[in-house]
């Protein structure tokens, strides 16, 4: 069993949170497995309100599931397909969105995207969570601000609903990690962004999805 965490009684449901999500995705609970709220209650030596809260938070990320009678439980690793049909998602409203991006240039969120990229430029990535998680952030950030620039708020909800870096996330422990092609394919799609040319957008943006994929290509997950 994890060593028992003492956690201090401010804002317990985010740092519940947090701790939860990072256990997750470092398998030390590990997909399907049941999380029993009395069990997690004696584990962090906190009351059940907060439990239920991180639970239910994490139910709306996608890496818990809810059952009715049953209770929660680890949400089961999307299949090899899932992250083939995710990728192509993204493609197509990613690629549009960066094309809009392109053609209006909207300062304020041309901005956010240099910042994130920045900030992504000097942080590493690793196989556990706490190597990973800020540059993941960053990432996040950098294509949420991209599709926000598109002025489409249904894509852009329908893109973070999926919430895909999140998800890939899942598959870090299993794959060589690398933040400097991933800062570079970044950069390539902001330059073709700044320069207003919405073709060349599209296409970086196709780029970097293909390529992220392929990062993973020696994954043999569930199909």
């Amino acid at each position: 069993m994890p060593a028992k965490v003492v956690l201090p009684r401010v804002v317990l449901a985010d740092q519940l949170t947090d701790l939860l999500e990072e256990r997750i995705l470092d398998r030390v609970y590990e997909p399907g497995e049941h999380l029993n709220i009395d069990g997690l209650k004696r584990e962090f030596d906190v009351s059940s309100s907060p439990v239920r809260e991180a639970l239910t938070r994490l139910t709306g990320a996608g890496l818990v599931v809810s059952v009715s009678f049953a209770g929660f439980s680890v949400a089961p690793l999307p299949t090899r397909a899932w992250f083939e049909q995710l990728r192509d998602y993204r493609i197509v409203t990613e690629g549009w969105a960066a094309g809009v991006v392109a053609r209006e240039r909207p300062a304020a969120s041309i901005g956010r995207m240099a910042v994130a990229l920045k900030r992504m430029s000097t942080q590493t990535i690793g196989r556990k969570a706490r190597d990973f998680r800020s540059a993941s952030r960053s990432d996040e950030a950098f294509h949420q601000a991209m599709l926000e620039g598109s002025g489409n708020g249904l894509l852009t909800n329908s893109v973070r609903a999926l919430r895909p870096h999140l998800q890939h996330a899942r598959l870090f422990d299993r794959v060589p990690q690398d933040i400097r092609p991933v800062v570079k394919e970044h950069s390539t799609l902001l330059d073709a962004i700044n320069a207003g040319d919405a073709i060349a957008a599209s296409t970086a943006l196709r780029d970097h999805l293909v390529a992220s994929w392929e990062r993973y290509a020696a994954w043999s997950g569930p199909t």
